[in-house]
């Protein structure tokens, strides 16, 4: 259980980088000034239009170099297509970063410990279940988990196994919504269902994340009713809520 001083946890998704711009200096004046105990990080690092672009690729580089936390900065990896297994190792290649695939990591805090645990995100959702299932057996019994995976996907698989807390971005909420409609378009296998923002299912809480960037290509690079967010939680001792 966690003590009465709250773990400041800070989840960052979707950031997509095409280049620097005053969007991407705002979010890690941001960051510096939110103060989190744990970064954590759910993928898609570059645009679909810039993976293949080495400024592009040192300018993501770059920005990850800058994030740093007490407890660390733990990632992910995104859609496949967009998160290339030739070119994301070299983005993260000699960073601070602890990059999850398909492994758990403790992180302790105040004489506690907390489990992350990190799914890569293949073109396969039945692999991947598997991969959480073997990932999600090496961790204690009735240990608090926390899941990084790219997509709300898995949610059905992650309600099963009694995961607390359940991190993805993916569908950004949307990115351009309708009035009292939401969503035009997520990405997701679940269609609307886990579009954006807290789900609760048993004992998992969901959270899909808005994101920071923009979908590429032909895409437009626009967001209605959508914007992107960082999102920090405060992991408190129940007795203390």
């Amino acid at each position: 259980r966690w003590t009465t001083v709250p773990l400041r946890i800070l989840h960052i998704s979707d950031l997509h980088f095409e280049g620097d711009s005053p969007r991407e200096r705002a979010v890690l004046a941001q960051v510096k000034a939110l103060r989190p105990d744990l970064i954590l990080l759910t993928g898609d690092y570059l645009n679909i239009s810039s993976v293949y672009d080495a400024t592009a690729q040192s300018g993501a580089r770059a920005w990850l170099a800058q994030l740093s936390a007490p407890l660390g900065v733990y990632a992910v990896t995104g859609s496949a297509p967009v998160d290339v297994a030739g070119i994301v190792p070299e983005v993260f290649a000699g960073l601070p970063i602890h990059w999850l695939r398909d492994a758990a990591s403790p992180v302790k805090w105040n004489g506690c410990t907390l489990w992350l645990m990190g799914v890569t995100c293949t073109v396969g959702s039945e692999r991947d279940a598997a991969a959480l299932a073997k990932v999600h057996a090496e961790i204690p019994d009735g240990a608090p988990t926390i899941l990084l995976y790219h997509t709300p996907d898995l949610m059905p698989q992650v309600v099963d196994l009694g995961i607390d807390l359940y991190l993805a971005g993916h569908t950004h909420g949307g990115q351009l919504c309708l009035p009292f409609y939401g969503a035009l378009f997520t990405s997701s296998q679940w269609g609307k269902k886990y579009e954006g923002g807290r789900t609760q299912e048993g004992q998992t809480t969901l959270y899909v994340s808005r994101g920071l960037g923009m979908e590429g290509l032909g895409a437009p690079r626009a967001r209605l009713l959508a914007p992107p967010e960082l999102i920090l939680w405060e992991l408190r001792n129940a007795s203390d809520a």
